[in-house]
């Protein structure tokens, strides 16, 4: 019987999650590269998210106006993540 993970520390902080609300499915499928063990931690699996969808940001750049654009939720994903070396320092 394969084992479980364990539980969330307090300190396992998803910017995603924060960003857009628990439940959201693409919070799910970060927590999936992490729980899969694809990435070690939340802001490992974050980047690895964000990565796999660059190209599907880059043509958000290109099609939606800027407010809109600021608006998408890989977008929230990808300026908060910018922020997390310094908030993790904390």
């Amino acid at each position: 019987m394969p084992s479980l993970p364990e539980p969330r520390k307090p300190t396992d902080f998803s910017l995603a999650e924060a960003t857009l609300g628990p439940g959201s499915p693409m919070q799910q499928q970060i927590d999936e590269l992490l729980l899969s063990g694809r990435a070690e931690t939340m802001a490992a699996a974050e980047s690895l998210y964000l990565d796999a969808h660059l190209k599907e940001i880059a043509e958000l750049a290109k099609r939606l106006p800027e407010e809109e654009f600021c608006r998408h939720e890989l977008v929230r994903l990808l300026l908060a993540h910018g922020s997390r070396r310094w908030e993790d320092a904390l």
